[in-house]
């Protein structure tokens, strides 16, 4: 089976991943959310051996399996002979975030791996895991195989499984503790903020309830206001109505997609953020700003701390209040919200 090229650009993507997430939204069972995620995963994540492993402690060690593709005796000889030596389990276990084993091991350590006798069994050349967290805590993994004429899974499926992963654990949560949702949001919040892809949770009169550090550089990018996050919020409301030609001008150009959020007792809605690329800097801000400038300016815009602006350019904290301050007067601004906004206002006059 060769894998769909055409499922490689984003917007298909993240069509497909929205449509999921809205099916997991309506399940309040454990095995209809574990049926749901079989049912559609193949969508955005094509591959011929997928596998959920349930945990109830912090020991790791399921206490429920299921999977497509394989059958049960793979998956107990994986349990006996591969588990323990598995690469991407032990990276899923300490770093808490999804691998593969080519750019874990490179395909030739992948396959000089003791877990790789045990994988092919199933016809597993290439192999890709997530955690499935609540907060910090690991509640499962979800693990996908694919054989060599499927090819090897691309850093946008990593993107990909990382998003669905935590709602599949807020699904998870819900089915197993409805009253204890709102206690997850937190954490599921926090565990978002520094996704490359916007999201934003709004309540039921669209006010943004929480904006991840993308979405919030998208929206101060898009709306050249006071107030950006208000003006994303009237948009919301406009897209929501029948006035069908500006919903599409407006949908085009923030590449706006909702559902609602699984558990939500506030019937929140989530909405994923796709944009353009800022347009390259004209030559009158390149003469207003000195490059270092810039380099600040723009980790600024990804919602990066002084700190850790610091860290990146590998200058001091100081210095990097000294830059903005000069941006601050070069545009007469009080705020970095302000900076941002008029450095895209401008940078957008012929």
């Amino acid at each position: 089976m060769i894998i769909e090229k055409n499922l490689t650009d984003r917007n298909d993507i993240l069509l497909h991943l929205n449509e999921m997430i809205c099916s997991f939204s309506k399940k309040s069972d454990f095995h209809e959310v574990e049926q749901e995620f079989f049912n559609t995963i193949s969508s955005i994540i094509p591959a011929h051996a997928t596998a959920l492993y349930f945990f109830k402690s912090s020991k790791y060690h399921p206490v429920y399996i299921s999977g497509l593709g394989v059958d049960n005796d793979f998956l107990s000889y994986y349990e006996k002979k591969g588990r323990e030596v598995d690469p991407l389990r032990n990276w899923i276990m300490s770093k808490h975030s999804p691998n593969q084993s080519q750019l874990l091991l490179g395909l030739k350590g992948w396959q000089h791996h003791p877990v790789y006798n045990v994988v092919k069994t199933a016809s597993i050349d290439f192999a890709m895991q997530a955690p499935i967290m609540n907060g910090e805590d690991i509640l499962g993994t979800i693990n996908f195989g694919r054989e060599l004429s499927e090819g090897p899974f691309q850093k946008h499926d990593l993107h990909t499984i990382s998003i669905l992963s935590h709602f599949l654990g807020l699904a998870i949560i819900n089915s197993y503790m409805p009253n204890n949702s709102v206690l997850f949001n937190s954490n599921f919040y926090n565990s978002i903020d520094n996704m490359k892809q916007g999201m934003v949770i709004t309540d039921k009169d669209y006010s943004i309830d929480y904006a991840n550090n993308s979405a919030k550089g998208a929206i101060i990018r898009h709306f050249l206001s006071e107030e950006p996050e208000k003006e994303f919020s009237n948009l919301l409301k406009e897209v929501s109505t029948e006035n069908t030609n500006k919903k599409n001008e407006l949908v085009n150009n923030l590449s706006l997609r909702s559902c609602p959020m699984p558990g939500s007792s506030k019937r929140q809605t989530i909405v994923f953020i796709d944009e353009n690329p800022p347009p390259i800097l004209n030559n009158s801000l390149r003469s207003l700003f000195t490059q270092r400038e810039i380099d600040v300016l723009l980790l600024v815009e990804r919602g990066m701390k002084n700190k850790g602006i610091a860290e990146k350019l590998g200058i001091t904290v100081n210095t990097v209040k000294r830059h903005l301050d000069n941006m601050f007067v070069k545009f007469n601004v009080n705020s970095r919200t302000k900076l941002i906004s008029k450095f895209y206002y401008l940078n957008n006059q012929k």
